[in-house]
């Protein structure tokens, strides 16, 4: 599937399945004027970007990206429930707007 963009990962479903987050959750997150991109590596050593926002039903999601400069686009790997200390981090974040 391509958005734009992004593109998905083909492993990307069953990740998602396993959480239980459909891919228009992350698609609203990622389209959110109210999105915190924080970039961030993973335990592989590989240079990702973490988007963290909530759906427009309001679940608070971080989604986790790469970025593929071949074909110019990010590459959505995961996304997942943000944990009560991501959650604490980025109502703050919202309230102050700071990055």
């Amino acid at each position: 599937m391509d958005s734009g963009m992004y593109e998905w990962w083909f492993g990307s479903r069953a990740l998602l399945d396993e959480v239980g987050i459909e891919r228009w959750e992350v698609m609203e997150v990622l389209f959110s004027p109210r999105r915190w991109s924080r970039p961030a590596t993973s335990r592989e050593g590989l240079a990702v970007l973490t988007v963290w926002g909530r759906t427009d039903e309001g679940r608070a999601l971080l989604v986790l990206l790469r970025w593929l400069r071949v074909v110019g686009r990010w590459q959505i790997l995961f996304a997942a429930p943000m944990t009560s200390m991501q959650l604490a981090e980025y109502t703050a974040w919202e309230v102050t707007g700071d990055e």
